[in-house]
């Protein structure tokens, strides 16, 4: 089918007509919540608070069923996951009493657990649940706003729902982006021209396995390669995994193509096998074609070779994931990076993405104030904890200034740090948009340093950019340890690296150029770590490369012990009881160099 006779066939339709009213009236009420942000903070928060009054956590505080503002602030503590776990491991248990908040908990939130520590749950409600389907509701309309031309085509997006299990109390535990497919009102969403997968449902819902979910796309996207205009995944770091994936499967989906057939070692579930079938033909001349650009010495720019009217890759781009965007423009060429989701994590659906098409890394989000109720601690540049003991409401930020994101939700979290280090760069309306910047956990230190995540990238990014200038060799992924068996203790970086030309990566790095990374990682981190370093409290940064493959068997074993493809994040700090990724990592190694000369160490 072309583009043209689709576009004029959704057009046409009655379900795009009522949806192009719903759409208008989503907008105006955009408008209405970001123009009078104060006004609804203050209706959400009351209406928490009469909700959960009879919680008894809120009891144990003596709120006494106040409401307003002041006395939460002045009786509620800023809280974390610690406070919360003992109400939240009854829970798993099985009590029904109403210990956070008031209302039913239906199912259990779990965190993507990538810092190395086990995985936080979250008691989510069916109001919670609500909300998260009142925030998607928001970015079909605006993304058509800002991208009309997207309901011309098909959007391949790339994600997997995680099967849950049930805890010993019987509720199922999820992770927030299987939670929100499963639920109903995924299944029965509205119709949404912006948003016309590729791929059905039944594979999405019913896969059994990251590897089934992932031919499925590829195959469906690729029989219907004329009408994809965006392509996606949730992260950067799982677009890129996705990518990797293609090149070891299209030898298979080639030959399925060419003959009609579906591969039932690759597709064994029968429902997703009929899900599939009304999508087959046998295509030979179209398996040639893919055969010869997957075959290509290069995969760059194969994004627009193998689907050639794509136009957008649909990612987050911000914070760690920054570090992925050389590799999205290596597969993407031209194609537009673009970022249409909201700002969500375990803890809620907190905003949206309104202008998706800003530079890549630049993505910001309009924090919606229906949402939650918003709180913040102002963070200094100089890494303090905190400037004071102030915490801002959300009509109180400043443009330019870092803040520290508390929530308090419908389902029970009260003045709770999400650790999310935010920064205001503008406002829609009255409402703030901000960028996420960094989780506000250190990620390495040997003493009294701090190394945060942002400190890591920066400057592993600049040590990447040396080895693609001079070598063609692209940073596939990193992490970081310290070695604690050296006197001094050191930072250890290990970096996983790509060419199209694998004869580079089995020869040696020069020692001058590693010796000039090890001077671009160490120029981005603090004050603090040089003092350390001129003092001899912390020894020479080493960097260690391992082979190809090495970060994907760190991939399958999170996996393994129960991470969402779609959520999962590499963990840029791995810590002493992280023995099996440390392994595998030296299982890897290729080439290790420890920085040995003072110019490793450039000026404070």
């Amino acid at each position: 089918m072309s583009l043209n006779k689709l576009e004029g066939e959704v057009e046409e339709s009655q379900l795009y007509n009522e949806w192009r009213k719903s759409a208008k009236k989503t907008l105006e009420y955009l408008e209405d919540i970001t123009r009078n942000p104060g006004v609804y903070q203050e209706q959400m928060l009351a209406h928490i608070l009469k909700k959960n009054a009879n919680s008894v956590y809120l009891q144990e505080l003596a709120l006494n069923g106040a409401t307003d503002i002041d006395t939460f602030r002045k009786l509620v503590p800023v809280s974390d996951y610690e406070r919360i776990l003992p109400f939240v491991q009854r829970i798993v248990q099985g009590d029904k009493a109403p210990l956070l908040g008031c209302d039913p908990v239906v199912e259990l939130i779990a965190s993507s657990g990538t810092t190395g520590g086990e995985s936080k749950l979250y008691p989510i409600t069916e109001e919670q649940r609500r909300l998260r389907t009142d925030l998607q509701a928001l970015r079909g309309p605006n993304l058509n706003q800002k991208l009309p031309g997207l309901i011309k085509g098909k959007y391949l997006s790339l994600s997997y729902a995680v099967p849950g299990r049930r805890t010993e109390g019987g509720l199922m535990r999820l992770a927030v982006s299987t939670s929100s497919i499963k639920h109903e009102s995924w299944r029965n969403r509205p119709f949404d021209p912006t948003n016309v997968c590729t791929t059905p449902d039944t594979v999405i819902l019913e896969a059994t396995s990251y590897e089934e979910s992932t031919y499925c796309h590829f195959m469906c996207g690729l029989l219907q390669r004329e009408e994809v205009l965006r392509i996606g995944a949730i992260f950067a770091s799982a677009f890129v995994r996705y990518m990797t994936k293609l090149e070891e499967l299209w030898p298979e989906i080639c030959a399925d193509i060419a003959n009609g057939t579906l591969s039932e070692s690759r597709v064994p579930n029968e429902l997703v096998r009929e899900a599939i079938q009304p999508f087959l033909r046998a295509d030979p001349k179209l398996a040639e074609i893919l055969r010869q650009e997957c075959s290509a010495k290069s995969w760059e720019g194969i994004i627009t070779k193998l689907w050639p009217n794509c136009q957008y890759i649909d990612t987050i781009t911000t914070g760690t994931m920054a570090a992925y965007i050389p590799m999205l423009s290596h597969y993407g060429g031209n194609v537009q990076i673009i970022c249409s989701t909201g700002y969500a994590s375990s803890e809620g659906h907190l905003g949206l993405a309104l202008n998706p098409t800003c530079s890549p890394g630049e993505t910001s989000y309009t924090l919606i104030p229906t949402m939650c109720y918003f709180e913040f601690i102002p963070v200094p540049v100089d890494g303090q904890e905190d400037i004071n003991d102030e915490v801002l409401d959300l009509t109180s930020l400043k443009e330019g200034q870092e803040y520290e994101l508390l929530v308090t939700t419908v389902f029970g979290l009260y003045r709770y740090r999400v650790g999310d280090i935010l920064k205001v760069v503008g406002f829609y309306n009255a409402a703030p948009s901000v960028q996420f910047m960094r989780r506000k956990n250190t990620v390495l230190s040997v003493d009294t340093d701090k190394t945060d995540e942002q400190e890591l990238q920066t400057g592993v990014t600049g040590a990447a950019k040396l080895l693609e200038d001079q070598l063609g060799l692209r940073l596939q992924e990193y992490t970081s340890t310290v070695d604690y068996s050296t006197a001094p203790p050191h930072y250890v970086i290990f970096m996983e690296l790509k060419s199209d030309d694998d004869t580079v990566l089995g020869e040696s790095i020069p020692t001058y150029l590693l010796d000039q990374c090890c001077a671009s990682v160490e120029s981005a981190f603090n004050v603090s770590y040089k003092a350390h370093r001129a003092s001899k409290r912390i020894g020479s940064l080493e960097l260690r490369i391992v082979k190809g493959g090495t970060f994907q068997r760190l991939t399958e074993l999170a996996f393994q012990r129960g991470a969402t493809p779609s959520q999962y994040k590499t963990p840029r700090g791995l810590g002493h009881k992280d023995y099996a990724q440390l392994q595998i990592l030296t299982d890897g190694l290729l080439q290790h160099y420890p920085a040995q000369s003072s110019s490793s160490l450039p000026d404070s």
